[in-house]
């Protein structure tokens, strides 16, 4: 399918779609899927109505996203910290599920607001880090070996 023929982000049932096909790759990749598997718990049935509310309002301006952003990464990031890499990575997954599906100004948009909000949350995150205890979470993940 070339761009051209790809539809733009039109509704709440196209940002589904895309958030879907996002979580897949996410949840079986290298770098940070292990957030979603092995650091909390997670549901992807739970969590897709609720992204797509923030996803929703960022790209269709309707209000109805109701939820604490950077405190559930603050608290993933006390869990096994968050680094500017794994943000990286998921700007890469998610702008891969974009242009995989869709093609046009709201989906330019969409990756305009990610770049921001994933630069803002790591500059947050390593600023309001709280060191009291002389090591933040999980600083790198690895499967043990026999």
């Amino acid at each position: 399918m070339t761009t051209t023929s790809k539809p733009d982000i039109r509704n709440r049932g196209d940002i589904e779609t895309l958030l879907r096909h996002f979580y897949e790759q996410v949840l079986s990749d290298d770098i940070i899927g292990f957030y979603f598997t092995d650091v909390m718990v997670f549901s992807l049935e739970d969590h897709l109505p609720k992204v797509t509310d923030f996803w929703v309002q960022q790209l269709l301006s309707e209000r109805v996203y109701q939820g604490e952003l950077f405190k559930r990464h603050q608290e993933l990031h006390h869990r096994a910290a968050l680094s500017p890499h794994h943000f990286h990575r998921w700007l890469y997954l998610l702008n891969n599920s974009i242009d995989r599906l869709f093609y046009g100004p709201r989906c330019e948009a969409m990756k305009q607001r990610a770049q921001a909000i994933a630069q803002s949350m790591a500059s947050a995150l390593a600023a309001r880090a709280d060191d009291s205890s002389g090591e933040l979470g999980v600083q790198i993940y690895s499967n043990p070996q026999p």
